[in-house]
């Protein structure tokens, strides 16, 4: 009796409250019996409509098959199959509740009632709901019914130390030293666990004990590494370093790899140029490439760091070096290199990478993309024109007359025919990138600009910018978009206006954007400020060449006035 009154309090406790109001037979003795089929059946159907999008009719399935097994177990039936689907089940409708309530049913029972599943599920139902007594509940209960597991016993120390309990935290990873597949694993976290509750010293120790019985373990060795180099013992992490990169069992990609992650949190957490973790990685990244000079893998990772650090004429000298050594050429590196010097300004030398890839790589569907943009940029908007349609001919007939890249091609397109003077070209490839994206906020800004440089369609362009804007009302260049067209529509206070967001945003470290505001600003008779944006303009990048017209512009357009 005692044994059917526990289970059937249990059911009672456990299920939803349609099967709390039929209740628990007295009688009913728990025996173990073959699943049922129709509900499984039930279950399946019912996801397979949901798969195809359907709403309604999956839950009602659902619902026969709940209570098809809910009447099972209450006369005492029981199958882990049957419990299964009603977990599943509740996974599916998002019933939390439901969820918990199964969970303990589930250990209650034990057995093959117990998997890894069920232990996760839980623990991270209760983690999302702020339980994380009951999440530990759980990950405890995968510990006694199922085999030992990293993972759960990182997620019980972890929430042991969220819940301030050091003790317990330390306790749970240190059970895992006597099983010998862990016991690297566990000794690390271990360490990492004592560094995290302020215990540096024991924490060093633990880390350096561990070290003397496994001094091969290329894991410990990164770790211990990457500790030393966190309390600033640089000579001692320098040679830890050293030795993981001299040791040909760390695979060049393995590095590489580690390199990314570190790059990837240290981006994420935006630190200056000047915090010691990126100082760091510069240093690991020239000891990686100085242990093995010959990895063209490990000379791109070096770029890499350079070029997220700021270092860019570096990250070039990386980025060449990387391209003499074996495996180095590839179509990537030219890619960085062609952004890289782009940005530095450096026109001739981007022209001379976009040369160098198509020669190494002569097929590459991007070849002609690279090759034109460099030609435009450098005032060749003809001979660019002639490649973009040779390489947007070529890519749609690889892909069928359906090429991705064709968007791409009408976008540079119309770039190269803007600047080769030819407005009905340059407004029908923008047209077909608008069929394309007709939501693109760059298309729109770029074609409002080029309308506005023609003087033609001004209401259009208006039309354009503001629609970008709208996307993103924080960017300099749509700014000056606007301005450049209330400029050529002879509106110079609503021009003032726009260019007084452009250089809020960003537009005063712009030298086109500058020479605008100087144009802007004399037309609304303030010359000192005029001479003030023409002074920016050259600080920002314009030559003394682009500064003397604009002011001879003005200046003469000036005295035209005045002679009138």
């Amino acid at each position: 009796m005692g044994r059917r009154w526990i289970f059937g309090l249990f059911l009672a406790l456990c299920f939803s409250t349609s099967v709390q109001a039929q209740g628990v037979p007295t009688g009913a003795e728990p025996r173990f019996v073959s699943q049922d089929l129709k509900a499984l059946s039930l279950y399946f159907e019912g996801m397979a409509i949901l798969e195809e999008g359907q709403k309604g009719k999956p839950f009602k399935l659902f619902e026969k098959a709940k209570a098809r097994i809910e009447k099972r177990l209450n006369s005492g039936q029981l199958n882990s199959g049957d419990v299964a689907v009603l977990f599943n089940i509740a996974r599916v409708t998002g019933n939390s509740e439901e969820i918990l309530r199964l969970g303990q049913f589930r250990l209650f029972l034990g057995g093959d009632f117990v998997d890894e599943e069920l232990i996760s599920v839980c623990a991270q139902t209760a983690y999302s709901h702020g339980d994380l007594e009951r999440a530990i509940l759980f990950l405890k209960a995968g510990d006694s019914f199922l085999p030992p597991n990293m993972e759960r016993s990182v997620a019980i120390s972890n929430l042991y130390a969220n819940l301030g309990e050091a003790d317990s935290a330390l306790a749970n990873m240190a059970r895992l030293f006597k099983y010998p597949e862990y016991e690297i694993d566990a000794g690390i976290r271990y360490s990492l666990l004592l560094n995290d509750f302020g215990l540096d010293n024991e924490a060093y120790v633990a880390l350096e004990l561990l070290h003397k019985r496994f001094p091969d373990a290329l894991g410990l060795q990164l770790a211990r590494a990457k500790f030393l180099q966190g309390r600033e013992r640089e000579d001692e992490a320098a040679e830890a370093f050293e030795a993981i990169y001299r040791n040909l069992d760390f695979s060049e990609e393995a590095i590489a790899q580690d390199f990314g992650t570190i790059l990837d949190e240290l981006q994420g957490a935006q630190l200056p140029p000047e915090h010691p973790a990126w100082q760091a990685i510069l240093r690991l990244s020239k000891l990686a490439c100085e242990a093995r000079p010959e990895s063209a893998l490990l000379a791109r990772v070096r770029g890499d760091v350079l070029v997220f650090h700021g270092d860019k004429r570096e990250a070039i000298d990386a980025y060449e070096h990387s391209l003499t050594l074996e495996n180095g050429p590839l179509w990537e590196v030219y890619e960085n290199l062609s952004v890289t010097r782009h940005e530095l300004g450096d026109l001739e030398g981007y022209l001379a990478t976009a040369l160098a890839a198509n020669e190494a790589f002569p097929d590459h569907e991007r070849a002609p993309l690279l090759l034109g943009t460099a030609l435009d940029m450098n005032g060749q908007p003809q001979q660019a024109i002639a490649i973009f349609q040779m390489g947007l001919k070529r890519s749609q007939s690889q892909h069928q007359g359906n090429s991705p890249l064709a968007p791409e091609y009408y976008f540079r397109l119309g770039t190269a025919y803007f600047h080769a003077g030819d407005l009905e070209n340059m407004s029908a490839n923008m047209d077909r990138l608008l069929l394309f994206f007709p939501d693109h906020a760059q298309a729109k800004n770029n074609y409002a600009y080029y309308l506005a440089n023609f003087g033609v369609r001004l209401d259009d362009a208006l039309t354009m910018v503001e629609a970008a804007l709208k996307d993103q009302p924080q960017n300099a260049n749509y700014w000056d978009t606007k301005a450049v067209v209330f400029m050529n529509q002879g509106k110079w206070g609503k021009a003032a206006a726009a260019m007084g967001e452009c250089l809020k945003f960003g537009g005063a470290q712009q030298s086109a954007s500058c020479l605008h505001a100087a144009e802007i600003f004399y037309h609304l008779d303030r010359k000192e400020d005029m001479e003030t944006y023409l002074t920016k303009a050259y600080e920002n990048g314009a030559t003394e060449e682009e500064v003397r017209v604009i002011r001879t512009q003005l200046l003469q357009s000036d005295l035209l006035e005045t002679a009138r």
